[in-house]
């Protein structure tokens, strides 16, 4: 059976031709339940609103407990498609869980069991984008060695998106692997045994950004790590940069970020434009284990085809200077940069990459966007010891992804990233930018 464009009437006199007689199914009165964001208006009382999700939920019970519920598929996804629509215009708070097995180039096979909470800081105002925090916890068999780790992130906005904090957190004990520093260790030392080594890790990356004008930000960034290896990788035997530092687990730097920040939703951006600047200083003086400074210059810009179709462009500048150490360097690889890359493979002072990305959301019968959607990507990224040493030393990377809204423009990602040695299969929340 279809149901109505815009609204299911939940009274639901849902009537249909049984194959023995004619019969009108009639499932007892519930409010009219809007499936359509056209039809769904914002309801100041809380408590009314939390009834209203209820209520989408005891219909949902209702139709699937009638006998051949399969005949009421179609109204069943329209009202969960309708709830979810409901919360999101109302500002109701959502939680996902999930867990299962997964698989990363740099983690190897895992378990993952974590969720995702979206929220908003003041339902009542319409513009505010939704806040969310997820959260892993994550067991790995990777390289014979077991590994364990946290993997956190925060996006948090308050006063009509004048207030935003952003941050990652990563720990854990996991085997990693280090390839030196440079172009050429990249290129010659082959994934393997020489390269492989164990570490117990934690970095936290936190930005507060104010508003100060139009869609103009500034605020304080800070950065920590601790990287500590309990093993050391024969690819590292003959590394200065290694041998200094691996006593010296423990730097913070503390910094400023210049943003200019257009996006529609930060968290999966179909339209607008984002550009940062971000310096920070490191200093033994403040406790750091190293004196050094980084610059990061970022822009992203989204193009919205049409409604579910976005071209998405990323280009990214970082340079260190002074006494880095080799587990803060400027690095591509991983989830979200040169993806099909193990992250830390193609380290030195001086990175930069520009990746495009065609992101397409799938439609529903009834013609709206549904949860799924796949995209394309393809980047070339290059790393140096200066701006100078970029030319020659370029990498590709290109991919496919699916895509599951699992909250209000907030996706499970599931990257399939290729590369000049291999292909890299990725599991995260959120766009990769």
């Amino acid at each position: 059976m279809r149901a109505l464009s815009s609204v299911v009437l939940v009274t639901l006199l849902i009537s249909t031709a049984s194959a023995q007689a004619n019969e009108t199914i009639v499932i007892p009165s519930y409010a009219q339940l809007a499936i359509d964001k056209a039809s769904i208006g914002f309801e100041p009382d809380l408590a009314t609103a939390e009834k209203t999700v209820e209520s989408y939920d005891q219909a949902v019970a209702r139709l699937k407990d009638e006998p051949d519920s399969d005949r009421f598929n179609g109204t069943i996804t329209d009202l969960k498609y309708g709830k979810k629509n409901y919360q999101e215009i109302n500002g109701m708070p959502m939680f996902s869980f999930l867990g299962g097995p997964a698989y990363t180039p740099e983690q190897g096979l895992l378990v993952a069991v974590g969720g995702l909470y979206s929220f908003k800081t003041n339902r009542e105002q319409e513009q505010l984008q939704r806040s969310s925090v997820s959260m892993f916890v994550i067991g790995n068999y990777v390289d014979s060695e077991v590994g364990y780790g946290l993997r956190a992130r925060h996006s948090l906005f308050w006063n009509n998106n004048d207030i935003q904090f952003q941050g990652t957190l990563n720990a854990g004990t996991q085997s990693e692997h280090y390839w030196g520093v440079g172009y050429d260790n990249a290129e010659d030392f082959e994934f393997g045994d020489i390269t492989q080594y164990k570490a117990t890790v934690t970095n936290y990356e936190g930005t507060l950004t104010f508003r100060i004008h139009d869609n103009w930000f500034a605020g304080p960034a800070l950065r920590v790590n601790y990287f500590n290896p309990t093993t050391v990788p024969d690819s590292a035997l003959l590394d200065d940069n290694f041998e200094q530092f691996k006593d010296k687990p423990f730097t913070w730097g503390v910094g400023a970020a210049l943003q200019y920040d257009s996006r529609d939703v930060a968290v999966n951006a179909w339209r607008g434009s984002f550009f940062k600047t971000e310096a920070l200083t490191y200093s033994e003086a403040l406790g750091s284990q190293a004196d050094y400074q980084k610059l990061d210059v970022e822009y992203r810009y989204y193009y919205s085809v049409q409604e579910g179709r976005v071209i998405a462009l990323l280009s990214q500048y970082q340079q260190a200077f002074g006494d880095v150490p080799y587990y803060d360097m400027p690095e591509l690889g991983g989830a979200n940069s040169m993806r099909g890359y193990y992250q830390g493979q193609y380290r030195d002072r001086v990175t930069a990459e520009v990746t495009a990305e065609y992101r397409h959301t799938f439609r529903r019968h009834g013609g709206g966007l549904s949860a799924h959607g796949m995209t394309l990507w393809s980047g070339v990224g290059a790393i140096g010891n200066s701006a100078e040493d970029l030319s020659g030393h370029a990498i590709l990377s290109y991919g496919v992804g699916y895509r599951y809204e699992l909250q209000p423009r907030m996706n499970i990602r599931l990257d399939l990233g290729m590369g000049k040695h291999g292909s890299a299969f990725y599991f995260n929340f959120t766009e990769a930018f």
